[in-house]
């Protein structure tokens, strides 16, 4: 029979810590900061102060003639990375939304994070000028993003949703209100894999029982 030494333990736990660790953490949503416009190899950007609509980016596609809206440093600049989108219709009806398909596994809770903020120089716009709606699997998340801004700058906030994967799973984003080419921004979109509570039970046993063999080593 084959035993192990407290020490290989330890090793064998740290690298299951760190194994289950790097999965929860890994962002499901590609092109979650928009920092890409293009689907040709390598990153490529907008220039710095320009904006341009698209109908689909890396990773997202949009349903509507509105389109999706990609900004570098104007009228706000980018929470994370150098640009965001900014939803808005254009004059176009429907209202502008865009969604990206992931692979998750089915029953597992997932954590959805992203940052919102009004536009920038918009108190003086209708009060919805600003609402988008988040979606996952076409049900509402709530509540609605919404609100004003009478800065020149963003003022990016950040939200967190726990949603439950079925295996395949559309993440949604619309602009709702008062359909008049401004919008509320988006940037740094995630989603995580929330760890089970048998994973975390592992990684305090195993550190537990790491900290154990350093302190037999050291005495």
């Amino acid at each position: 029979m084959k035993h192990h030494t407290p020490t290989k333990i330890a090793l064998l736990l740290a690298f299951g810590i760190t194994a289950g660790s790097a999965a929860a953490s890994t962002n499901l949503v590609l092109n979650g900061s928009f920092e890409d416009i293009s689907a040709n190899p390598g990153i490529q950007q907008l220039a710095n102060n320009t904006w341009q609509v698209f109908s689909s980016i890396p990773g997202w596609t949009t349903f509507t003639g509105a389109g999706i809206e990609v900004r570098n440093n104007v009228a706000g600049v980018a929470q994370h990375g150098v640009q965001f989108v900014e939803l808005d219709s254009h004059g176009v009806n429907p209202n502008s939304a865009m969604q990206q398909q992931l692979s998750t596994i089915g029953g597992q809770n997932y954590t959805l994070s992203f940052w919102y903020s009004p536009r920038p120089s918009t108190a003086s716009r209708p009060s919805d000028t600003n609402n988008i709606s988040v979606f996952w699997n076409g049900a509402t998340l709530l509540p609605t993003l919404s609100g004003t801004n009478n800065t020149g700058s963003h003022n990016w906030q950040q939200y967190s949703y726990t949603v439950t994967g079925t295996g395949s799973d559309i993440l949604r984003f619309g602009a709702l209100g008062t359909q008049d080419t401004y919008g509320g921004s988006l940037d740094n979109v995630s989603v995580t894999a929330v760890p089970e509570p048998g994973s975390l039970a592992m990684i305090l046993a195993g550190l537990g029982l790491m900290g154990g063999v350093v302190r037999r080593r050291a005495s």
